[in-house]
């Protein structure tokens, strides 16, 4: 018995444990289900204190995705009726996998839909997907009104519409092949604006589900989306084109469109994406359905995390199994052994049907919930599915899942968020794995807070009339949106000096100057500010003040940073310069070479040492510094690094 068939066979008691729970669980169900969208009270477990009510019943929903809630209460719902009816799964079109696994652009993919099906193409342009607008016009905390705000994402290479953001009266909407600008001009409840703000997503067929996901406004005010592994051919605004048609992706780009960059790789189906009060990334990954886990994974600028489609053909997915990949690092010996160190592991394996998730806003919940996660869990079948939720804590430049459990069980749900009422909000799917025509949106309510009127009413009417020191103040609002709106109206008004203030103010609260540098970080993108006015924080006593100075001057492309970053790199006291700082400062290097297409020579050594003293150890300072090394080191630089013993 050789090493992997030992692996495999080691598989096989947690795969018959699992198959033998889900069987059971399933078969304690199947005479209670009823399918008709009305809440199984046998099921459905809630936390002590928390009350679940219906927004919109199923005459007003079908088939929910993903949602959005806007300032207004107002709540923005993805449809999908193309399921098996124009996007659909290799598994059942085994004849096509070796033109998909060819193409190359989604015209490929067109092609190979014409050649295989000839005039019954057109059958995939008969459904479509949608987005709905649901209004409670009574404010009674019912939904009683419901307009199609979006539709016609009908065409044959269109895929599920699997993501959408509202924010002050622009509408973001994923549907393969696009990424999509609505906005109702005449307010009408209609999209009088449909733009695609870039195309090229989705070359190929892959797994149902595999979509475009995951919208969600980032610290740094660029929109941030993922797709799964059927890959991406994009050429954006700005003429460059990107290309990876073999994984799954994290993107982010500026809110009309420009600037748009491949944040990370190599996921399989990277679900919704959530940031912690910190400005950490993260998302949740689906298995492959042969023995491993899904997994949380760190989304650490320009990493991969190691998943290539066409793993999935193979019986025993390849590299994906024989080398561990989906396993948190060094969690066994054998796994440090196999594990390649060109790939970042995940923070845990977690939840088994990750889809929608959120990360808890400040309000509404018991202060136990504070940083924490939620993960809609989907598994087929309400029993099995619900929402989790989860902490997270450091661990070198990466982190460790704490605190796991689930928070709500018995509903399948597709997506979780909080509106600006206090309130969790949950889309369910209702029943089975392919849409009934069904769907709910359900209300989730603590009865030990009150609902936070004072931040609907703020940010319903909007921070204009407010001067720049309430603004400053709303920096410190227990509510990280309201802290992020206030952000967004300083650097609309472009406020550089009390921007500048509150970052340099070790009396304020760190997440308030922590905002304060995200700010400072738009401006700088802007060219509205000079690094200089950032450049001093990196000797702050704080670290996380420190860590975030250094993500901005890489984002904002400072040449100027360049020598206080390799500054950084070098420093060997951890109390000056942590694992976290290190792993920033690397990346940022990495993004001004990039950027300025050269490299940066100078820095290699730094890089190196960084290396060797991290012994292997630490998988996201390595990561960090090798993703740098690819950009700043000459070709002779890295042929010497193959003789480095160190």
């Amino acid at each position: 018995m050789n090493k992997y068939t030992s692996f495999f066979c080691s598989l096989i008691p947690l795969v018959l444990v699992s198959v033998a729970s889900f069987w059971c669980e399933v078969q304690a169900i199947e005479s209670s289900e009823s399918g008709d969208g009305k809440a199984n009270a046998e099921l459905l477990k809630l936390p002590p204190g928390m009350q679940m009510d219906v927004f919109a019943d199923e005459s007003l929903v079908a088939n929910p995705v993903a949602f959005s809630i806007d300032e207004t209460g107002r709540v923005f719902v993805c449809e999908t009726f193309r399921q098996g009816k124009g996007v659909e799964d290799n598994r059942k079109h085994m004849v096509w996998l070796e033109d998909d696994l060819a193409a190359q652009s989604v015209a490929d993919r067109v092609t190979m839909f014409r050649k295989h099906l000839g005039e019954k193409v057109h059958d995939y342009s008969v459904f479509e997907d949608r987005v709905r607008l649901l209004v409670d016009t009574h404010q009674d905390t019912v939904a009683d009104k419901v307009v199609t705000f979006a539709d016609g994402f009908n065409e044959i290479e269109d895929g599920t519409g699997a993501g959408v953001l509202a924010i002050n009266g622009d509408v973001y909407y994923t549907c393969i092949p696009n990424l999509w600008l609505l906005k109702d001009v005449d307010d009408d409840g209609h999209a009088d604006v449909k733009k695609s703000l870039h195309s090229g997503y989705g070359v190929r067929v892959a797994f149902r589900g595999h979509d475009m996901h995951g919208l969600t406004l980032g610290p740094d005010g660029r929109i941030y989306f993922s797709i799964g592994d059927r890959g991406y051919n994009v050429l954006t605004q700005e003429g460059s084109r990107i290309h990876r048609p073999y994984c799954g992706a994290v993107f982010r780009c500026e809110r009309d469109g420009s600037g748009l960059q491949e944040f990370a790789y190599g996921l399989r189906n990277p679900q919704e994406l959530a940031f912690d009060d910190y400005g950490n990334l993260f998302t949740g990954d689906i298995n492959s359905d042969s023995g491993d886990l899904a997994r949380l994974v760190y989304v650490l600028p320009e990493s991969d995390s190691g998943w290539r489609m066409y793993y999935q053909y193979l019986d025993d997915r390849g590299p994906w199994n024989r080398e561990r990949i989906w396993l948190p690092y060094r969690c066994d010996e054998k796994t440090t052994a196999v594990q390649p160190a060109s790939i970042l592991p995940p923070v845990a394996n977690l939840a088994d049907g990750p889809s929608g998730f959120v990360a808890y806003p400040g309000t509404g919940l018991p202060a136990q919930y504070n940083n924490h996660f939620f993960l809609a869990d989907f598994y087929g079948t309400p029993a099995l599915s619900g929402i989790r939720s989860f902490a997270v804590e450091k661990r070198g430049a990466g982190f460790t899942l704490q605190d796991s459990e689930w928070f709500i069980k018995g509903i399948l749900a597709t997506d979780v968020d909080f509106g600006f009422d206090g309130n969790m909000y949950v889309s369910d799917w209702i029943s089975g794995w392919n849409g009934t025509g069904k769907g709910r949106i359900v209300r989730l309510t603590s009865s030990s807070q009150e609902a936070a009127t004072e931040i609907a009413e703020l940010l319903q009417v909007g921070l204009e009339n407010l001067s720049a020191i309430e603004l400053v103040n709303l920096l410190e609002h227990d509510d990280r949106r309201v802290r992020q709106r206030a952000q967004f109206a300083l650097v609309e008004r472009g406020e550089v000096g009390p921007l500048v203030e509150i970052s340099y103010a070790n009396d304020r609260d760190v997440l308030a100057r922590i905002h304060a540098i995200w700010g400072l970080g738009q401006l700088l993108r802007k060219k509205k500010v000079n690094a200089v006015d950032i450049l001093p924080l990196l000797t702050d006593p704080h670290a996380e003040i420190r860590r975030n100075a250094i993500v901005v001057l890489g984002d904002g492309h400072s040449q100027q940073a360049v020598p206080y970053l390799i500054h950084a790199l070098h420093e060997k006291d951890a109390s000056k310069c942590s694992s976290p700082e290190k792993a920033a400062a690397a990346i940022a290097l990495g993004r001004i070479a990039r950027h300025e297409k050269k490299t940066l020579s100078q820095a290699v050594p730094a890089l190196l040492d960084v290396l060797a003293e991290n012994h292997n150890v630490d998988p996201v300072l390595r990561c960090a510094v090798c993703s740098s090394l690819s950009l700043c080191a000459t070709v002779e630089q890295l042929v010497q690094c193959v003789s480095d013993t160190r």
